[in-house]
């Protein structure tokens, strides 16, 4: 039933937009973009990019139109809805961070000769000859990870995965990369938990690391959590554990209380991502494409790993805080 339906949505919304493509001049462009929620400051952070890049696209002469619009509680039938709403606007393109991966799977064909071109952002989608994916290599983020936990423990040691959840492509792929990293580059490191899962609570997150420390915290040498919730979460347990600061964590994504962490030295690592250079990226690569240009099918958006030694430098703090008031003035 949801296949049928999102089938007849998807159609609906390429018809409508097929109309409106060609009246459009190459100077006069409008853009949705169809995030996974609108809850989270890496929405806003993607907002902002699109933005900021709407705003120095007009100093060229092109006027690009952003239509933002997300769904509250990040349900694949709510965004769905989404998408339909745009149904026989006057749009371009479109930029869509899908709920997951199998969102738009075998619905969306959509190639280069398209009448609506479509660049997924910060998830992959299994549809049909994307334009682009602008998004974190999040696979290349675990293998950052990995090699500073092989730096802090010396190559040899415990190390406990604290994975996000089952069915997240984006951290799946950042889990697989910090496996592989360890066991090729790293054979004197014993990988003793890859099974445990943080959730999207805090509460299921917590319980997580606090059966993880009570089964190996004498064991155990380095953590990585592959998740904000699994970061602020393990580090939480690892205090109650006094544990924090002996055993090395290394997280994934920057929250208020990690940041705080990692210039106190009980987090000794985070990876972030930049959601407003994915935001800035995916627009400008899908005005570069309706105006002919050749684009790569992906624009990594990069990431960085965070220390307390380098947390100061410019690099980490244009990736942690993003001219976001500015872009959304």
């Amino acid at each position: 039933m949801h296949k049928a339906r999102t089938a007849l949505l998807i159609s609906s919304f390429l018809i409508g937009a097929a109309f409106s493509y060609a009246a459009e001049t190459l100077s006069e462009i409008s853009i949705a973009v169809v995030p996974k929620g609108t809850d989270k400051e890496r929405w806003a952070a993607i907002h902002a990019g699109a933005l900021k890049a709407s705003q120095e696209l007009a100093k060229d002469g092109v006027d690009v139109n952003i239509l933002w619009k997300g769904n509250a509680s990040s349900h694949r039938d709510e965004q769905i809805q989404v998408v339909d709403t745009f149904t026989g606007q006057r749009l371009n393109g479109i930029l869509v961070a899908s709920v997951d991966q199998n969102k738009f799977s075998g619905k969306v064909q959509i190639d280069a000769n398209s009448d609506l071109p479509m660049i997924y952002i910060d998830s992959v989608l299994d549809a049909d000859k994307p334009i682009s994916y602008v998004a974190t290599d999040n696979f290349q983020g675990g293998s950052i990870a990995a090699d500073r936990v092989g730096q802090l423990i010396e190559d040899v040691g415990n190390v406990v995965l604290l994975r996000y959840k089952q069915g997240d492509s984006n951290s799946e792929a950042r889990e697989a990369g910090f496996i592989e990293t360890i066991k090729r580059r790293y054979p004197s490191i014993r990988l003793i938990s890859i099974d445990q899962h943080a959730g999207d609570s805090e509460e299921q997150a917590y319980n997580a690391s606090e059966y993880l420390l009570n089964r190996y915290g004498r064991r155990v040498n380095a953590v990585f959590a592959s998740s904000s919730v699994g970061t602020d979460a393990m580090l939480k347990a690892l205090r109650n554990f006094n544990l924090a600061g002996q055993v090395f964590l290394v997280g994934y994504e920057a929250s208020e209380s990690s940041l705080k962490a990692i210039k106190s030295g009980e987090i000794q690592g985070l990876v972030v991502s930049n959601p407003f250079r994915m935001g800035y990226l995916g627009v400008t690569t899908l005005v570069d494409h309706i105006q002919g240009g050749n684009m790569p099918t992906i624009v990594d958006t990069g990431v960085t790993m965070v220390t307390q030694a380098n947390i100061s430098s410019r690099e980490v703090q244009e990736a942690l805080e993003p001219s976001l008031s500015e872009a959304l003035q």
